[in-house]
C-alpha cells in the first residue's frame, strides 16, 4: 500500500513511497525558491510523472509574478545546475514571522 508523508514547512524533506519506491529530496512544499535568472516561485507539490515508465517525479511550482503561471519540471532539473554550474533554483530563507506555514496558495485558472 502506498505511503505518502508530505512535509510541512518545518520539515526538511518530502518522503513519498509509491510502489516500494522511496523518494527523498530537500525540495519543500509551500517554500519560495529563486530561479538563477531572478524570478521567484513557490513549490506546490511533487508529483509522479504518469507519462514516463518507472518512478520519475516532477516538481509543480507557481510563479510569484504576473498571473501566477503554474509550471512542472523534472525533479532532477529543478535540483540541478545550469550550464554555468549555478543551481537552477535556490531556497529563499523567508523570515518565519513573515510567513504563514498554514497558508494555502490559491489555484489560479488561466
Amino acid at each position: 500500500m502506498p505511503t505518502y508523508i508530505l512535509a510541512d514547512s518545518y520539515n526538511f524533506a518530502i518522503v513519498l513511497r509509491m510502489q516500494n519506491v522511496k523518494l527523498e529530496t530537500l525540495v519543500m512544499r509551500n517554500r519560495v525558491y529563486e530561479h538563477y535568472r531572478g524570478n521567484q516561485y513557490i513549490v506546490v507539490d511533487i508529483a509522479k510523472d504518469a507519462d514516463k515508465d518507472g518512478d520519475e517525479f516532477v516538481v509543480i511550482y507557481r510563479a510569484l509574478y504576473d498571473h501566477g503561471q503554474l509550471y512542472a519540471t523534472s525533479l532532477g532539473r529543478f535540483t540541478g545546475m545550469n550550464t554555468d554550474g549555478i543551481p537552477r533554483f535556490r531556497l529563499l530563507e523567508v523570515e518565519e514571522e513573515n510567513r504563514n506555514p498554514e497558508h494555502v496558495y490559491p489555484t489560479i485558472t488561466m
